[in-house]
Formats: C-alpha cells, structure tokens, sequence
C-alpha cells in the first residue's frame, strides 16, 4: 500500500508541476512541486537513486523553464546531496524541520541555478525565484507531509 500511495503522489506532484509550468504566467505564482519529489526521495533513499533521481527530474525542470538545460539539473542535484545528509540529523516527524529542510535546501539550490543564469543570461535579481517560490514549496511541502498519517504512509517519520 505504501508503494501506490507513494506512486500516486509521485505522479499527481508531477501533474501539478506540469499544471503550474502551463499556467505560470497566467497565475503568477511560482512553486516547485518536482522539488517535493526530489525531496521525498533524497530523505528516504540512499545516495546514488537520491542523485541520480534528482538530475533527471533537474533536466526535467531545465526543460519546463525553458531555460539552460543541466542548470536545475546541476543545481538540484546538490541539493539532493545536502538532503540525504541532513536527513540523517534532523527529525522529520516535527513539521518545522521538514519546512526549514525544504526552504533552505530549495533556496540554496535556486541561488545557485539563479548564479549560472545571471553569467549566462544576465539575468536581474528575480524575488519570485530566490524567495516566493522556496517559501511556496516549502509550505506546500509541510502541507503535504504535515498529518501524522501522510507521514506514516510515506514512511517520512
């Protein structure tokens, strides 16, 4: 039973992602729900699915923003990195540290996509990228992890 929960949130995140990259501009609201998939499987896997999972959905996003592709990829990739050993150390059950998990890995890992795309594109500081889109993820994530029994479904706590 976990495996179908677990598949089914997988693909209605991934749904969603798609929805949100569609209407993104109509919206005007930015979050990154193939983030919270990454995230899941960095904190409940071991360190190569978690990478090697992380550069793919990465490339994914690349190819959603319409961007540099192997930016996300690269950046999000670390992120993975910093999940899957931080994941270790904190208590997942308290809602808090998963916010704080997913707001600051999230955020770190823009800042970093956002440093390549301001030498490649010269891009201006962009707020909805470096602080909407992390406080977003991260509450939609807390949200979705934030019932006791999500988190014993997942196997999160």
């Amino acid at each position: 039973m976990n495996n179908r929960i677990r598949i089914a949130l997988f693909i209605l995140l991934a749904v969603g992602q798609l929805a949100v990259a569609h209407y993104h501009h109509a919206l005007r609201f930015s979050i990154d729900l193939l983030y919270l998939i990454i995230f899941l499987i960095a904190i409940r896997s071991g360190f190569m699915p978690a990478i090697i999972s992380a550069a793919l959905i990465g490339f994914a996003s690349d190819y959603l923003s319409g961007g540099v592709i192997g930016v996300f990829s690269f950046s999000r990739t670390l992120a993975a990195f910093l999940l899957n050993t931080l994941a270790r150390f904190l208590d997942l059950k308290k809602n808090v540290f998963v916010f704080l998990l997913i707001h600051v890995s999230l955020l770190l890992s823009n800042l970093l996509a956002f440093a390549f795309l301001v030498l490649i594109f010269r891009y201006r500081i962009a707020a909805s990228l470096l602080v909407v889109q992390p406080l977003a993820t991260a509450l939609a994530g807390t949200v979705i992890l934030g019932s006791q029994k999500m988190k014993t479904l997942l196997d999160v706590s």
